[in-house]
């Protein structure tokens, strides 16, 4: 089982189970809960409806758990499993209440929708857990071969190996292009290969053309060329087949449908939140001494500065004597509730204020502030980009990263999002935004490496 072509599809294989059984699990749900409700005997005037609503139920499910991100490759602990998992049945359950509806099957129990839901959290939390356990066993472990300069990739190494612990891949080794050439046995015994940003674009064709031939699952990092490219349009110059490269921002279409979303949103998220604003604004007031709001100064639409709104979750007056300083895992500073704010990101909930200013938007890379965004540009080429668009409340370096994900590798993200903007990428990336509140690992600081990256132009890990 060692082989890395064999733990490549039986990897594969046990991935494609997930969205095969999920449907077959939320019908056994149903099954049980109908068991639960009438006993041995089903009335057939219930039992009907349960039938005719069955199919659009199944679609529905592999298309929602899909939203949520729940058939990515990746291994979620123990409460962040139950909760997305409990996320996924709660939009099951709205699903079937709705189809009913529509199809008029108003005889499809609504106590059964109830019973089912605990059932379906616990057989989803265990069949997920089943693959999960059983994916390393038959394959073995899938390992993964970085291939960039020698500095570069044992970088990755460290990194990835840290980041990636109970995850699809370990970073077994490390090799330069001129290596890989020479030790073909290496990439043998490999299930994919990753390609570092640093390598020259004719380094990275060659091992590319490589790792194919092998039958390899090959990904790239991407530097700022490669995100230019994406999406680029295929046209002919006379005979001359060139990719026309697009220009990154909204058009003024896009912009108008972006910015009428957000106000559309931020609306009703103030209406729903208010509760939450209450409860939030006297849990700091009454074990705090200070403002409840906190203000920040942030760059934002094209490097303006505005002021940020969030719950005060730090001692009042953090940075005076500090200065700017990013935020650390286990921050002394932070105050009790604050730690919950944080982990649960309902500090955030004041910059729904800042949408409708028109300061920010719901999705786009969040903003930073000025003094740090001198210092990141200076390290990092075409950081301004990012202000392009209108900064945002979550974005795809929200739920992909964390607060420790180095200011690069969100960058990356950033741009890749500008480049790929849509009101269909906005939805999704709110979605999967739901499975973060519930996942406190992203809430943490910045790790002491990711605060020496920025004093010292260094990636974490890199000395």
């Amino acid at each position: 089982m060692g082989d890395g072509t064999l733990g490549t599809k039986i990897g594969t294989m046990l991935s494609r189970l997930l969205p095969l059984g999920d449907p077959l699990i939320i019908a056994l749900g149903f099954l049980l809960a109908f068991k639960l409700r009438y006993g041995k005997e089903i009335p057939l005037y219930n039992w009907e409806p349960f039938i005719a609503v069955l199919p659009w139920m199944c679609i529905g499910t592999v298309a929602l758990f899909a939203a949520l991100g729940m058939y990515e490759r990746r291994v979620y602990g123990l409460s962040q499993l139950v909760g997305l998992s409990a996320l996924g049945i709660i939009g099951v359950a709205m699903l079937t209440i709705t189809v009913t509806f529509w199809l008029r099957e108003f005889a499809f129990p609504r106590s059964v929708i109830l019973i089912a839901m605990p059932i379906q959290i616990a057989l989803i939390c265990l069949w997920r857990a089943a693959i999960w356990k059983l994916r390393p066993l038959l394959a073995g472990g899938r390992q993964l071969l970085i291939v960039g300069t020698a500095h570069e990739a044992g970088k990755l190494v460290c990194d990835l190996n840290e980041k990636m612990s109970g995850g699809w891949f370990m970073a077994k080794e490390f090799i330069t292009p001129d290596q890989l050439a020479k030790l073909p046995g290496v990439l043998a015994r490999m299930d994919a290969v990753l390609v570092s940003s640093s390598l020259t674009r004719e380094e990275k064709a060659a091992v590319l053309e490589v790792s194919l031939d092998a039958g390899k699952e090959v990904f790239v990092v991407p530097d700022m060329y490669d995100i230019l490219l994406n999406r680029g349009r295929l046209i002919s110059m006379s005979d001359l087949p060139v990719v026309q490269v697009q220009n990154m921002g909204l058009s003024t279409a896009q912009a108008f449908v972006k910015r009428s979303f957000d106000l559309g949103l931020a609306i009703t998220g103030l209406f729903f939140s208010l509760p939450l604003f209450i409860i939030c604004a006297s849990a700091i007031k009454l074990t705090s001494p200070g403002p409840v709001i906190y203000k920040q100064k942030r760059v934002g639409f094209w490097g303006r500065n505005f002021y940020l709104y969030k719950f005060r979750t730090m001692v009042d007056k953090a940075e005076e004597i500090t200065g700017p300083v990013l935020s650390v895992d286990q921050d002394p500073r932070v105050i009790r509730v604050g730690r919950f704010l944080r982990a649960s990101r309902l500090d955030e909930l004041p910059q729904l204020i800042n949408i409708l200013k028109g300061d920010m938007s719901l999705v786009g890379p969040r903003p930073e502030r000025p003094f740090f965004v001198h210092q990141f540009a200076d390290i990092i080429p075409d950081y301004y980009r990012r202000h392009i668009v209108r900064p945002g409340l979550t974005g795809l370096a929200q739920i992909y990263g964390k607060y420790s994900t180095t200011p690069e590798d969100k960058l990356r993200y950033d741009l890749y999002y500008i480049k790929n903007y849509s009101l269909a990428l906005d939805f999704k990336i709110i979605l999967r935004t739901l499975p973060i509140l519930i996942d406190g690992n992203n809430a943490r600081g910045s790790s002491p490496n990711n605060c020496n990256w920025l004093a010292n132009g260094k990636m974490p890990c890199e000395k």
